[in-house]
């Protein structure tokens, strides 16, 4: 049996990426009306997206106040402070961080931070388990003078941060991300 909508005005959702015509929309209507009731505003718009939809599309992306671009070293310190402080609590974390989504921050940690930590944490259990396997065999010629591995905990981050995170974590690029001047110029030359 096949469900068929049961209200003339129900119209089939579109999902998948946005497309630029949407995006102009959305930016045009929030530009007019402001924002409001985001299922109202949704077919207001004369947009065939969920209001959850426009609503994550505005806040994550088209604000001109989100910020693009790499996290900055700063920011990368304040994110593992306070995520040692409130764990995963991004959009409390996102607060303290102006202009950056709580979603691009939790990616950021979960892409970058995260990732190196437990490699950091692999290779220290691997010299760990060397020097172990060293002292029981009654070698010590391999054992390190530092003693045992550093282990990585929530209140460790700062103090480990200038040799944790080093190399990729800097340099991540947004070249795929449209910018807020990508998106203006494009609605100026279509005359909007």
């Amino acid at each position: 049996m096949d469900k068929k909508p049961c209200n003339s005005q129900d119209v089939e959702v579109r999902k998948g990426p946005w497309t630029m015509e949407e995006d102009l929309i959305l930016i045009n209507y929030i530009a007019n009306h402001g924002e409001g009731v985001w299922n109202s505003l949704a077919k207001s718009a004369g947009l065939k997206r969920t209001g959850k939809s426009c609503r994550l599309r505005w806040l994550n992306y088209l604000r001109p106040d989100v910020r693009r671009g790499n996290i900055t070293p700063e920011e990368q310190l304040l994110i593992m402070e306070l995520h040692a402080k409130w764990g995963n609590r991004w959009s409390k974390i996102a607060k303290h961080l102006p202009g950056r989504t709580d979603n691009e921050i939790k990616n950021y940690w979960r892409t970058r931070i995260q990732k190196h930590i437990k490699q950091a944490e692999n290779m220290n259990g691997q010299v760990a388990n060397s020097e172990q396997n060293d002292h029981q065999e009654g070698s010590s010629s391999h054992m390190s003078s530092a003693g045992p591995a550093e282990t990585y905990s929530p209140t460790s981050y700062s103090a480990n941060i200038d040799t944790t995170l080093q190399g990729p974590f800097l340099t991540e690029t947004n070249d795929n991300i449209w910018s807020m001047e990508d998106i203006w110029s494009m609605q100026l030359l279509n005359g909007d």
